[in-house]
């Protein structure tokens, strides 16, 4: 029996299965993991819930700040590192079951309910990459690009990490070292958006977990070397209907209207989409020409230099949008993601002109030939297009916009003034590291 369903769970079932603590887990604003636990004696007074205080979490700046953590059953999960430990992942509610405005798995949650309300259902696949550093915080390998051992001298450290994602029921697809000395990437399996969500944050956990126990520092840091190879957070996004066609395929044009409107959508936010994919002051020195990440709006086929490519070796067409960095919050970044493209599909917003060119070598007049503007290249410039979009708005709300906001500016001066004080790389390393 798989157990997922709050009958399913009960003191012997944990008793049988060697659980002796319950974690509840649940993500801030900013994508920062947290957790309440108690022991499994008292799980029939638990069972449905328990109160947090949102105002020390940041989740609102007011004296009501009681907040309840709701269990997803169907996230049961035991702890590889701590097998005494099963854990859940939670929604957040006010105290009488009501999504609460700010929780980031609950505006997802809002997002993916008006898709289904449209006809129609939403998977993402994605590429998580990261860093791996000693304590002087220089790379702990020397490899490249699917390197094999021993230059890969890290392969047993991801395998490791890789059997714990499994043992979590969290599919993965391919495992190997990326560009930079001691960064690596793992790919997950596509699955229904709120789950894959819920599966990097979990992800995330694992990889620190086990490079802790190898003395090793682990960081999503979008670029912790100026000269190396930057870390990306790629989003593959599925779009189909309420029976599970795929409405990004057309059997006559190939990829359908569907896609191309939601293309137009992803493109028209995507200024304002950057604040929450790339929400570090980091961000943005990832985001530079002729390093692999994207720097101008555009789309192609099978084009790898383009904000939003379509694979051209799969028969399934999907959108992959390659700007984002690990420092996002997964559920924010899917749910802008997402309402952007059903923004798209609802407004038949046509995208530029597709192209199969490499993007940062066309000239000023081709780029503008072909429709194609520039991403924010800072996040100074990001945030205002992010405060003045009126579909931003509408996603996250007035609560969570202000909480935001407030906070981003707050790194802005903080950068500033390192910057005046030549420790611009150091405040970024201390602000981003444990990304």
């Amino acid at each position: 029996m798989v157990a997922e369903k709050l009958e399913d769970f009960t003191i012997d079932y944990f008793e049988e299965i060697g659980v002796e603590y319950i974690q509840y887990q649940f993500t801030t604003i900013f994508g920062v993991l947290k957790e309440v636990e108690f022991p499994v004696k008292i799980w029939d007074e638990m069972k449905e819930g328990t109160g947090v205080d949102g105002s020390s979490l940041g989740f609102l700046k007011t004296s009501q700040s009681d907040m309840q953590a709701i269990p997803d059953y169907k996230t049961f999960a035991i702890l590889p590192w701590d097998t005494r430990v099963g854990r859940f992942i939670c929604d957040l509610t006010d105290n009488e079951g009501n999504a609460f405005p700010t929780c980031p798995r609950g505006i997802l949650k809002k997002i993916i309910s008006k898709a289904k309300d449209m006809g129609f259902l939403f998977k993402t696949r994605p590429e998580l990459e990261v860093y791996f550093l000693s304590d002087e915080l220089e790379p702990a390998d020397d490899g490249d690009y699917m390197c094999t051992p021993p230059k890969d001298s890290l392969h047993e450290l991801r395998r490791l990490i890789t059997d714990d994602l499994i043992e979590m029921n969290i599919g993965i697809k391919t495992i190997h070292h990326e560009v930079g000395p001691a960064q690596h990437e793992v790919e997950f399996t596509a699955d229904d958006a709120i789950y894959s969500a819920d599966n990097v944050q979990t992800a995330k956990q694992l990889f620190k977990m086990n490079a802790i126990d190898q003395d090793i520092i682990c960081t999503f840091m979008p670029k912790p070397f100026r000269e190396k190879a930057g870390s990306g957070l790629h989003i593959h996004q599925y779009l189909t209907d309420l029976e599970g066609n795929n409405v990004f395929s057309d059997k006559e044009k190939g990829l359908s209207d569907i896609l191309r409107w939601y293309v137009g959508g992803l493109e028209k936010h995507a200024p304002a989409i950057s604040a929450i994919l790339n929400p570090a002051t980091n961000s943005y020195k990832r985001l530079v020409p002729n390093h692999e990440a994207p720097v101008h709006i555009a789309w192609g086929v099978g084009n790898r230099t383009a904000l939003i490519r379509v694979p051209g070796y799969e028969k399934s067409a999907r959108i992959e949008y390659r700007a984002g960095d690990g420092s996002m919050n997964i559920y924010l970044g899917f749910a802008a993601l997402l309402a952007a493209g059903l923004d798209g599909i609802k407004n038949k917003i046509e995208p530029n002109k597709p192209t199969k060119d490499n993007v940062d070598l066309l000239t000023e007049s081709e780029r503008k030939e072909l429709g194609i503007e520039q991403l924010p290249w800072s996040l100074k410039r990001a945030l205002i297009y992010f405060e003045t979009d009126p579909l931003m708005n509408d996603i996250f709300g007035e609560d969570f916009i202000g909480i935001f906001l407030e906070k981003k500016k707050k790194e802005l001066t903080e950068l500033e003034i390192a910057q005046k004080n030549g420790f611009e790389s150091d405040w970024e390393f201390n602000a981003y590291l444990d990304c």
